[in-house]
């Protein structure tokens, strides 16, 4: 296995592209015998390595084993038997609904693999960004190159390695590397590509890929916003699911709570809790405990502390940073105001703002003035109060009473709304990102009895049979969208007689043929 950093040579990146390709022309992911074997290998290649996993991301990102465990290891885990389980279903063929005048047609909907595609992971969370994709992109058939982050020095080397020893290169590929790696993986022309990142590298992706007319999964970030309802709320439980919100990872997370806001009269209930929950769960402050990451990289922990070292907040707890540690605290400001540094764009690093606002109305405003988040978190007992924010509000994903939860919830997609991104995946919505739902049809030679209308000249008599074979007799509704009853079922008279006509002549012709 690869032990230090070696970017792909920029000459073979080409090379690798076309491997990929002629392995996919070959049909060898046809077999679905052979998809479920490079699944099952993801999860033994997890479950075999898993020290070795931990520890580099603890050389990393300073990040601990239960951290790993619960947002990158167990969630790839969790993906690969519920791809496995599930593959024969989502492969078969589909049998639409359809018209009785095209029942007999033999119409289908063949699931089938877009290509070679393009999978470019971040450094924040490198297992599940990169092999829960991976494993849709197996599971629809594709051969795949990933693109893992450079700012993993011990994360990216391993994986690589771990991949080369445990899955097919005529499967998978792995190319490491900075910008010029990336933009010449960019000049190539994949059948998909799925990114994973800032909007504005997003935006570049999404030009690039626009050249091909290739299909794009954009998952972003943006500010993620808290709503807390006062009424009758458990604080303490509040203030303990933020806060561990804002500190996995040391913040560097896509939908991390970024922001709080809460009626004004109620600020401080909630600051005292999280002042609480803040002494719990770090006695000795963040910088001593192995319960609590790094920033990246230096240059990253500098921005990530410009942003409180220019608030014009309060600062509730930490504040004192060493950028050159990669160290940034997890920060608590209170009293922010909507033009604050720290309200300007997505922090990606352990502050939290806490911002007064005077009704739920102001809330909602706010967040809908400000570009759709990846994810809204609101805090509330209230059914009505949960569907006003719901209704009034745009995101990649709404949360009640917990933050960041849905990101690991097997069932749910994961995607993102507007400048958050777009496309989903996880489970049966990462399978059809990669899959092209191909539309079939088979039409038996003696349906052209009863369809003589569509073949010139078209006479008068043939434009009659053409509305009464084809188009609805009556509507099914009136000029205000109400359902008519008797119409359907008037509707319905016509459809069986041609149905009744179509099984007999089938009848007859088969009497015939024997």
């Amino acid at each position: 296995m690869a032990k230090t950093m070696e970017y792909t040579p920029l000459d073979e990146i080409a090379k690798i592209h076309d491997t990929l390709l002629a392995s996919f022309i070959s049909g060898k992911m046809q077999s679905i015998a052979v998809r479920k074997k490079q699944i099952a290998k993801v999860a033994y290649m997890i479950k075999e390595n898993t020290n070795a996993i931990h520890d580099a991301l603890f050389k990393d990102l300073h990040r601990s084993p239960a951290e790993t465990t619960i947002c990158d290891l167990s969630p790839v885990l969790h993906e690969a038997v519920h791809t496995y389980n599930h593959i024969d279903k989502w492969t078969k063929d589909i049998k639409p609904s359809t018209t009785a005048a095209y029942h007999a047609m033999n119409l289908r909907v063949k699931p089938s693999p877009k290509g070679v595609v393009l999978i470019i992971a971040p450094f924040n969370f490198p297992l599940i960004l990169s092999l829960t994709p991976l494993i849709s992109a197996i599971a629809a058939g594709c051969t795949v190159v990933l693109k893992f982050s450079e700012m993993l020095p011990s994360v990216s080397p391993l994986l690589q390695g771990l991949i080369e020893k445990y899955l097919d290169p005529q499967v998978v590929r792995v190319v490491q590397g900075a910008i010029p790696e990336t933009s010449a993986l960019l000049n190539l022309e994949w059948n998909h590509i799925f990114f994973t990142g800032s909007p504005r590298v997003g935006q570049i992706v999404a030009t690039a890929a626009a050249k091909f007319t290739t299909p794009v999964t954009l998952e972003l970030g943006g500010k993620c916003p808290i709503i807390v309802d006062p009424h009758r709320a458990d604080y303490k439980l509040i203030a303990r699911r933020i806060l561990w919100g804002r500190a996995t990872n040391s913040g560097q997370v896509c939908v991390s709570p970024d922001y709080v806001l809460i009626p004004r009269a109620h600020q401080k209930d909630l600051a005292d809790a999280l002042r609480q929950s803040y002494e719990e769960f770090w006695p000795s402050g963040t910088h001593e405990s192995a319960s609590f990451g790094r920033i990246v990289n230096p240059a990253s922990a500098k921005r990530v502390s410009g942003y409180i070292n220019e608030s014009k907040g309060n600062i509730l707890f930490g504040g004192v940073s060493e950028p050159d540690q990669c160290f940034v605290p997890l920060t608590v400001l209170t009293d922010v105001a909507k033009t604050d540094s720290t309200m300007q764009e997505e922090i990606f690093g352990p502050v939290l703002s806490i911002v007064p606002v005077d009704s739920l109305d102001e809330a909602i405003d706010f967040v809908n003035e400000r570009p759709q988040p990846l994810a809204l978190y609101v805090f509330t007992r209230d059914a009505r109060y949960k569907e006003k924010v719901a209704r009034n509000t745009r995101s990649g994903a709404i949360v009640f009473n917990d933050t960041m939860m849905h990101g690991t919830a097997p069932g749910l997609p994961f995607g993102g709304s507007g400048s958050s991104g777009y496309g989903q995946y996880h489970g049966k919505w990462g399978f059809d990102t990669f899959t092209h739902y191909r539309a079939s049809l088979d039409n038996p030679s003696w349906t052209d009895r009863f369809v003589q209308f569509r073949y010139p000249p078209y006479t008068e008599w043939k434009v009659v049979a053409a509305k009464a074979v084809l188009s609805p007799v009556v509507l099914p509704f009136d000029k205000d969208g109400k359902k008519t009853y008797l119409k359907r079922l008037q509707q319905c008279v016509p459809v069986l007689i041609l149905i009744a006509a179509v099984l007999y002549s089938r009848q007859k012709y088969q009497a015939r043929l024997s």
